[in-house]
């Protein structure tokens, strides 16, 4: 059995490792805290139940979903790893570590190798405290962390900072699809609870002139939007709301 490594990331369909290696991976796996009612969407070892950019992302050593940098920014989704199924109404949850200045996303009800925050609903994950994002370069708030991206902005402390740990630091997310009703919590805080069904598919609402068709999508694919960054998740479970 062969596999090789590329990024600090183990490839192949059988990964052969040392007794240090098999206790980090499945020491990570075994971190995975199942609540009742919901399943595991990564299993720390392969990208079983995913597919689209399977070159981009990949799984470390210590059995962590991450993104390369090598690959690029994909816009147009050529760069996302989406799940193989569609998912409606749920509530995942997942660990995400980001370094200084990571751009990346949580696409829901998006087509495969759809653009997210487009044709779909993009969940904003960004390293809010990067210079690239701040000062002179300051972005609007429909784009930081937690945003429904380009369309509602997310709560922040009542200084004016960001809920999101420092880069290099474990964030918590849940989020909530249900309906028209879609909620963002950031290490225990709701950062967005929002129903987007009074928001415009035509740019109008919010003004920036953005067509959205994909903000009312009904059900689609989970994505993870790829901007060439390399961030870490573990703990990715869903639970589905019937």
């Amino acid at each position: 059995m062969r596999a090789s490594s590329a990024g600090g990331c183990v490839r192949g369909k059988a990964v052969v490792m040392s007794a240090a290696a098999f206790l980090a991976v499945f020491g990570a796996v075994a971190e995975t805290r199942i609540e009742e009612g919901f399943v595991p969407m990564f299993n720390g070892r392969d990208l079983a139940g995913w597919e689209g950019a399977t070159n981009t992302y990949c799984v470390t050593p210590e059995g962590y979903l991450t993104c390369t940098q090598s690959d690029g920014i994909g816009e147009s989704g050529v760069k996302n790893l989406w799940t193989t199924r569609d998912y409606t109404n749920f509530t995942i949850r997942f660990d995400v570590k980001l370094p200084p200045n990571a751009n990346n996303g949580l696409g829901i009800r998006t087509p495969p190798n759809g653009w997210c925050s487009r044709e779909g609903m993009e969940l904003q994950l960004l390293d809010d405290w990067g210079d690239m994002y701040n000062g002179s370069n300051r972005l609007a708030d429909v784009h930081y962390t937690g945003a429904i991206y380009g369309v509602v902005a997310p709560a922040r402390k009542v200084n004016g900072d960001s809920y999101l740990k420092k880069p290099g630091e474990w964030n918590s997310v849940e989020v909530t699809a249900d309906g028209p009703r879609v909620k963002f919590v950031l290490n225990g805080a709701t950062l967005v609870d929002a129903d987007v069904s009074q928001y415009s598919t035509d740019g109008t609402v919010p003004a920036d002139g953005i067509r959205r068709p994909g903000l009312h999508n009904k059900s689609g694919r989970i994505h993870w939007c790829g901007h060439g960054h390399n961030i870490f998740w573990r703990n990715i479970r869903i639970k589905e709301i019937r």
